[in-house]
């Protein structure tokens, strides 16, 4: 299998937080996954992309930040806190305070934030290169505002590549990814790029730190092992699912799933859960195979450049 960098420049979109005045600045695979599908139902290819996704060396990345190279979410529990005297203990602490804000880290700086030695001017911190506004917008005599994130920055998402993926990543640039598609929002330009040299050999490879690139879950006999010396947050997926069958918007199943960045010893497949509310027509699929890129294999290599 060939993994393939697809690399996403947005200008405007809402991506929904679970209120219609908030957009987040960046997307889980599952999301990606859903507008895929939604994709492929329009080109009648859906059997084929799901039997693809479903297979096990399809690999799906949650959306990262990439500033002049890929960036990477923040390993939890990294870098880890060391002792330090007294004198030293305000400026730790003010260390401490800019780590926490700190939700991505450049591919290069990775082995240096592991062993807390990162240039910490180039980290991403929250709010860096986007910008979250809402907008007021009337239909008739009743304004609502729709949560808007403007984009000065890349994104991209790892994935495998295949003829059929590329094919629904190039039609999803024009219809759009997240809410207010109708408005003109979540349009994006793609671009395909290759991996940087020694990247692929670091994913999904053998170790026993392994940190996740995918908001992900394992399966139930997976479950118990994959916990055994985790360090990891979690992140609760919910929202509601409409069918034209049902004729409503229906309150989806709420799914708890490791979130990207969380360390593993022992990584995990995951799955490709069904979420649809009790008695709906279909199913309503949400992504969680594990990614899982090796920490220990980027400190060996001292980062890896771009």
């Amino acid at each position: 299998m060939t993994f393939k960098i697809y690399r996403m420049s947005f200008q405007r979109a809402h991506f929904g937080k679970g209120y219609l005045d908030t957009s987040d600045m960046l997307f889980d695979a599952s999301r990606l996954y859903s507008a895929l599908c939604l994709e492929a139902i329009k080109n009648d290819c859906l059997n084929e992309f799901t039997e693809l996704a479903e297979s096990d060396g399809f690999f799906l990345s949650d959306a990262f930040p990439h500033v002049g190279e890929p960036y990477f979410p923040k390993p939890v529990c990294y870098p880890k806190k060391r002792m330090v005297r007294l004198e030293g203990l305000k400026e730790d602490n003010e260390k401490n305070k800019l780590t926490d804000r700190i939700v991505a880290v450049p591919m290069s700086e990775m082995s240096a934030f592991i062993r807390g030695e990162a240039d910490y001017s180039v980290l991403f911190e929250d709010q860096e290169g986007f910008c979250r506004s809402s907008i007021v917008v009337r239909k008739g005599e009743d304004p609502y505002e729709v949560g808007v994130t403007t984009f000065s920055q890349d994104v991209y998402v790892l994935a495998t590549q295949s003829e059929l993926l590329d094919e629904l990543m190039t039609s999803l640039q024009y219809s759009g990814l997240g809410g207010k598609r109708s408005s003109g929002y979540g349009r994006f330009d793609l671009a395909i790029e290759e991996l940087p040299e020694g990247l692929e050999e670091m994913l999904n490879t053998d170790g026993n730190e392994q940190m996740l690139l995918t908001t992900a879950l394992p399966q139930d006999a997976e479950l118990h092992q994959a916990m055994t010396g985790a360090r990891y947050d979690l992140k609760k997926s919910s929202g509601f699912a409409y069918s034209e069958t049902a004729g409503q918007l229906v309150r989806k199943q709420d799914l708890y799933k490791f979130r990207a960045g969380s360390v593993f010893v022992n990584k995990f497949k995951g799955k490709i859960a069904d979420v649809r509310p009790d008695g709906y027509p279909h199913p309503v699929y949400n992504f969680a195979k594990g990614l899982f890129l090796d920490l220990k294999g980027v400190r060996e290599n001292e980062g890896l450049s771009y």
